[in-house]
């Protein structure tokens, strides 16, 4: 009250100037000097450009060549991208007639010598401009690898791939490039743009994002590189073409989208953003951003105005409904201002400068109005309003939308109580154990030639017996379950000595008829099956947790898996149907005397034998840890004598 007092004795035409100023003041500098708020703008600005940028056709002139999980898969080692075959793509780019090459890639170290020189050769020869990427020692390359890059890249047109975040790491602005030993260098784009004619600004700029036909369709054409070679000529004469890494967990970046669609729709491959800045090079356009003069005239329009609302004499309810509409006015016209013109204007600075502001003034004069007799008994508060990976089958034929229905085997797998896991650990450490679990995984279906269709999560879903045929697909599916099993069991046993305890593995296997294909749109799609016998497999995992086994595998599997011992579970029925599926759990052979114990009992259970309790009784005080025995004592418990189950849940 002191401060009021004071300005009790100042005329009141001064004290309005100085609300006037603090307004003012306020809502130039906070989103400047403030950290929540310069966040908080942030955030009101990537909901502008989700909101207000509109859909558009994918651009005609540019397509991304993606290197994906599938292209990595072809090659003996990951990193870095096989020269040799990127040399034939140069090369095949060239006969098909392109228009330019981008390549966001990194050449920083040597591979193998007749792959490195096959790609300088190809690169030198390239017969239209081509631009690959660089980056320096101020991006933590060591003086090594920055030597062999300026060697090996000697004559080759290079640019920077460097990306500029935010605090919040939100990619928003470009990377012009920078000055490196006295020469300038522009950006990867820039650099592109540049030698296709168009000039390269060397200031930062608002990146442009591209929103698609629709959410679901990208703004640019993609297609898997080594996919390319099948393709249309057509479809790359006089384009230009960039080639990055598309991967699920590599090179993946922060956009504004992610404050309306989330962090899994809104972040994406590095190599995207690249080309979205080409795009805006080639046409020149550039947000303008914010306009000072504008932020002025706002500013001082909020001063005044809280100051006409804090003199109102009207009701304190009156007054608040003006306040909002007021503000409501000034998101409405930022709203439009930046839909029409492209200028974005701070939005959350002004509104709580505004509410701060017009608070003040308010107590202010409730209290000149109390030294006068009047007295105002309510305040106002202030207001702030809060906000696939594609996959392509790489053969020719599989371009196409469809499928043909074949028999395979499919596998489905979940780790026991992750959820739970997750919820426990900070985001670093959880993608860390994920991805080592899942490369664990992936590694035994690939060690036994199988396809990893998805990942959901933790689960895995394999395929085999597609897309090439496999005489013995369900052997090949049951032994890498056995060998998912023990992977898993050895990854826990690793984690649990680092003090995380991860769940044993569930994994369900059938086989059968489906549809495999390409399903999707026309121009996004993935390579799947489809069918009862992926649902079954589904269910199957889902099942383990009531019967305690680790792999549930059907009897349509059991009969093509030569070579492989099982003991029967029970004739499954499971929701939705009554007729019940024979399922049973692979056994090792050191397990064999368990096994022929648990399959006397089994048997009497099968035919009704009321000493069937008896016989898993016995078995279990022999073997006290067998927990299917210890499923089937418990339904022999309540009433169920017989080998047929039924389950209501999954």
């Amino acid at each position: 009250m002191a401060l009021f007092r004071w300005l009790n004795r100042i005329p009141s035409a001064a004290v309005a100037g100085l609300w006037l100023l603090f307004v003012v003041g306020l809502s130039l500098l906070s989103q400047r000097y403030i950290a929540f708020i310069e966040v908080a703008e942030n955030w009101a600005a990537d909901w502008m450009v989700t909101l207000f940028e509109p859909f558009a056709p994918q651009h005609p002139d540019i397509i991304v060549l993606a290197i994906t999980e599938n292209t990595l898969s072809r090659f003996p080692f990951r990193s870095p991208v096989d020269r040799k075959f990127l040399a034939d793509t140069l090369d095949m780019l060239a006969a098909r007639g392109v228009k330019a090459v981008g390549m966001d890639l990194l050449f920083d170290q040597p591979t193998v010598p007749a792959a490195d020189e096959a790609f300088r050769a190809a690169a030198q020869r390239f017969p239209v401009p081509l631009v690959v990427g660089w980056t320096d020692r101020a991006t933590n390359l060591t003086e090594a690898q920055y030597k062999f890059q300026t060697e090996y890249l000697a004559g080759i047109r290079a640019g920077f791939v460097n990306l500029a975040k935010d605090p919040n790491g939100t990619v928003r602005t470009t990377f012009p490039g920078r000055e490196e030993n006295g020469v300038w260098r522009p950006s990867l784009p820039g650099a592109l743009a540049e030698a296709l004619g168009a000039p390269a600004p060397r200031q930062s700029f608002r990146i442009d994002y591209r929103v698609g036909p629709d959410l679901d369709t990208p703004a640019f054409r993609i297609f898997p590189v080594e996919a390319a070679g099948v393709l249309p000529a057509a479809w790359f004469t006089g384009k230009i073409v960039i080639i990055g890494s598309d991967l699920p967990f590599e090179d993946r970046h922060r956009t504004p989208f992610a404050a309306a669609w989330g962090n899994e729709r809104g972040t994406i491959a590095g190599v995207l953003i690249q080309t979205t800045v080409m795009a805006q090079l080639l046409v020149g356009r550039h947000r303008p951003g914010t306009n000072h003069a504008l932020e002025v005239i706002v500013a001082l329009t909020l001063g005044l105005t809280a100051i006409a609302i804090a003199l109102w004499e009207r009701s304190v309810q009156l007054q608040l409904a003006a306040a909002a509409l007021v503000i409501a006015l000034l998101w409405g016209f930022v709203a439009q201002l930046y839909s029409y013109t492209g200028i974005s204007l701070p939005i959350i600075g002004p509104s709580a400068a505004f509410s701060i502001g017009l608070l003040g003034a308010v107590t202010h004069v409730s209290y000149r109005r109390r030294l006068q007799g009047q007295f105002v008994r309510e305040a106002f508060s202030r207001y702030v309003s809060p906000g696939v990976l594609k996959k392509l089958e790489s053969h020719h034929e599989g371009l196409a939308l469809g499928g043909d229905k074949r028999e395979i085997s499919v596998i489905f797998t979940d780790i026991e109580g992750f959820t739970t896991f997750a919820e426990r650990q900070e985001p670093t450490v959880l993608i860390g154990v994920l991805n080592r679990y899942l490369n664990t995984m992936c590694a035994e279906v690939e060690r036994f030639d199988g396809m990893i269709d998805k990942f959901i999560g933790d689960a895995v879903m394999a395929i085999f017996g597609a897309p090439e045929p496999q005489a013995d697909h369900a052997q090949r599916a049951v032994a890498c379950a056995q060998a998912m099993r023990a992977a898993a069991s050895r990854l826990a046993a690793e984690h649990a000595a680092d003090g995380f305890r991860l769940g044993r593995t569930r994994i369900g296997v059938h086989s059968g008829l489906a549809v495999v294909g390409n399903v999707g749109g026309e121009r996004r799609f993935d390579y799947t099956a489809i069918g009862d016998t992926v649902n079954t497999a589904s269910r199957l995992e889902g099942a383990n947790k009531y019967f305690g086994t680790d792999i549930c595998v059907s009897g349509a599997t059991c009969e093509r898996a030569n070579g492989t011992s099982f003991r029967p579970i029970g004739s499954l029925v499971v929701k939705g149907r009554s007729e019940g599926l024979p399922v049973f759990t692979p056994v090792t052979p050191e397990e064999a005397d368990q096994t022929a114990a648990y399959m006397a009992a089994y048997a009497k259970m099968k035919a009704g034998d009321p000493g069937a309790r008896v016989a898993f009784e016995d078995h279990l005080a022999r073997y006290p840890d067998d927990r299917l025995a210890q499923f089937h004592l418990k339904r022999m418990e309540a009433g169920e004598l017989s080998e047929r189950i039924v389950l209501e849940g999954k």
